[in-house]
């Protein structure tokens, strides 16, 4: 799994799907022992217990990266399946 950023203590990472398991850009976000599913053209959240600030942190940070995000799930889910950080 690419970590991508780290934000306030929040992991962020994404992983290849080139099976299709979800079909829509997503990311993982880690904090103090809790993981959340992120959807990011929804910029929800679609799995996980996370608590309510950590959550709006994230939110904040889909909105501002989505294009980052983008271009890294199409990375990701490519031949190459690279990916870059972002920086916060």
């Amino acid at each position: 799994m690419a970590t991508l950023a780290m934000i306030n203590g929040i992991l962020i990472r994404m992983k290849p799907e080139k099976k299709g398991k979800h079909h829509r850009a997503h990311i993982h976000a880690w904090y103090s022992g809790m993981e959340a599913v992120f959807d990011v053209l929804a910029r929800r959240k679609i799995k996980g217990d996370f608590p309510r600030d950590q959550t709006l942190i994230v939110q904040g940070f889909i909105a501002a990266h989505e294009a980052e995000l983008l271009a890294n799930w199409e990375s990701l889910n490519s031949e190459s399946g690279t990916f870059f950080k972002i920086t916060v």
